[in-house]
């Protein structure tokens, strides 16, 4: 197949709409994309943990009329380090492994640990020891199933701006540092792009400087371009988010700051990595080819 590359299906019509999904899958496939990210809690496959058979039958025989390799993203709101209700999100990051392993897909990302900045302070090595633990579990029975878990490193969004929520995996170094404390063959990074901007410009460092540190843990990542200004000016639209260049804009490579060439010079990979491109779906409507074509410029560039 080559290197993989292609597009996240997160937003490809409404909730739910399998034969919508269906639809955007062959025009990727038809654009040239051999890759698919889907969006676990846009399917209406699983509901309170529990996959649902004839949903799971439909959506397999879907994914199953193109020749194309699939990822799994499972839900955002799955938070290991959310200790009050850790049950509930263990179930759901296995139901989101059983999911994967139904797709076909070999990488699941999920995004770490979250907390209120006062309870990081006083509980830091706590929280993470106890995130290590769980993914230990998790990333045992990712392996039974054939999925390898990529742990994502994130963004500043509204809660980190606002004051109430933070991660160490808004800094790349400190997302290698648990990956490798927990160091499971089946637990890697996903690496994200306009994340890791977003990321450097919040906590003042330099992309660069920290991806050697992430760059062994890399199997999976994810494209788009931002200016990596975080998201401090209050938005009413994704279109007023891109007109002033804040946040997570998920564009097309020109439409950010981004260094596309300079970061895919510095990123020495161990292993190959998937690339995922995320789009708003207006970039996608009017950029799509020319990011596609973008990301397999850069793929070709990674060594």
């Amino acid at each position: 197949m080559g290197k993989k590359v292609g597009f996240s299906v997160g937003n490809y019509g409404q909730q739910g709409d399998l034969d919508a999904l269906g639809k955007r899958i062959a025009q990727h496939v038809d654009m040239g994309a051999n890759f698919c990210e889907l969006n676990a809690s846009n399917l209406d496959v699983v509901a309170a943990c529990r996959l649902m058979p004839d949903r799971l039958a439909k959506l397999k025989n879907i994914l199953s009329r193109q020749k194309i390799a699939y990822s799994l993203h499972a839900p955002i709101a799955i938070n290991l380090m959310d200790r009050p209700h850790i049950e509930h999100h263990l179930r759901a990051a296995m139901a989101s492994l059983e999911l994967a392993a139904e797709c076909d897909a070999e990488i699941m990302v999920m995004h770490p640990g979250r907390v209120h900045p006062g309870h990081w302070v006083d509980n830091a090595s706590n929280l993470l020891a106890l995130e290590a633990e769980d993914l230990h579990v998790l990333a045992d029975r990712a392996q039974n199933l054939g999925v390898t878990i990529a742990y994502e490193n994130l963004n500043p969004n509204r809660h980190n701006i606002a004051g109430t929520e933070t991660s160490y995996a808004l800094n790349l170094s400190a997302l290698a540092n648990q990956l490798s404390r927990i160091n499971h063959p089946h637990l890697v990074a996903c690496f994200d792009v306009s994340h890791a901007q977003q990321g450097a410009t919040l906590q003042g460092y330099d992309v660069l400087d920290k991806l050697p540190d992430l760059a062994p843990h890399i199997r999976h990542i994810h494209f788009s371009d931002s200016t990596g200004a975080p998201a401090t000016i209050k938005w009413d639209s994704d279109g007023e988010r891109l007109f002033f260049g804040i946040g997570d804009m998920h564009a097309a490579p020109g439409f950010g700051t981004i260094d596309f060439e300079a970061i895919a010079d510095a990123l020495k990979l161990e292993k190959p990595a998937g690339i995922i491109i995320e789009l708003k779906s207006n970039h996608y409507a009017h950029s799509g080819r020319q990011t596609l074509a973008a990301a397999q410029n850069f793929a070709a560039q990674l060594s």
